[in-house]
């Protein structure tokens, strides 16, 4: 059966474009920061059109992959941008699982780090985790009900949490996981606030002490309140 025109191997001519380049940044052929070869020499290096070569940019632009300087070139950017975690958080979202699984990616990841947070966190990184307990504990005092102001708060204790990891990879990895269960975690702060304060306290007192143990305990115990509502 003849294939679509376009197409090399099911893909698209740009989608084969994106895959060397994804290649070379695997292979550190391209890095963070590195300036792309111009158009023409795009069209020879793949001996495609520049029409292809275009919509590949395009492409990775929306991705949130590569930059384009007016006047400047087209660069692989130096930070992981919004496109990408959304679109993470899409692909996850369309493969979504069941509560089961949902319960086993967020214990992995959180007891997977529990050892990293003890071992790195400094005294700033507490402070980070204090203050959003005390946000989300004034939200209780004052009568918050606000589903999205609660989850915000929650979230960023998780989001200092892995921080204290001092891990680029495993701080993306995790706030972008956080994301697939914010409306869980809306539900349960809505239901009630101060279930989540308390988690949080318990969890905070363990990295002060640095007790592994109690800290997996802790978490269990939020993961336990917090799992009933995931649906």
């Amino acid at each position: 059966m003849e294939k679509p025109k376009g197409l090399v191997d099911g893909r698209s001519i740009a989608e084969r474009i994106i895959a060397e380049i994804r290649n070379d940044l695997l292979t550190g052929a391209l890095k963070p920061g590195d300036k792309l070869p111009i158009e023409t020499q795009l069209t020879h290096k793949f001996n495609v059109s520049r029409t292809a070569v275009r919509e590949a940019i395009k492409m990775l632009v929306a991705l949130g992959v590569v930059q384009i300087k007016r006047g400047n070139g087209t660069y692989i950017t130096t930070d992981v941008s919004r496109p990408i975690i959304d679109s993470l958080i899409f692909d996850l979202l369309l493969s979504r699982g069941a509560p089961k699984e949902l319960f086993q990616l967020r214990e992995s990841l959180e007891i997977g780090i529990l050892r990293i947070v003890l071992e790195n966190a400094t005294e700033e990184d507490i402070c980070k985790m204090e203050k959003a307990v005390e946000r989300l504990e004034e939200d209780c005092l004052k009568g918050e009900t606000d589903g999205e102001i609660l989850a915000n708060h929650d979230l960023e204790f998780h989001h200092a949490f892995a921080d204290a990891t001092h891990n680029p990879l495993i701080a993306k990895i995790a706030w972008t996981v956080w994301e697939l269960f914010r409306p869980s975690i809306k539900e349960s702060t809505e239901y009630d606030p101060n279930h989540a304060v308390q988690d949080h306290r318990m969890i905070l007192d363990t990295i002060k002490k640095k007790d592994l143990e109690k800290l997996r305990d802790a978490i269990y115990l939020s993961f336990e309140r917090w799992k009933k509502f995931v649906h």
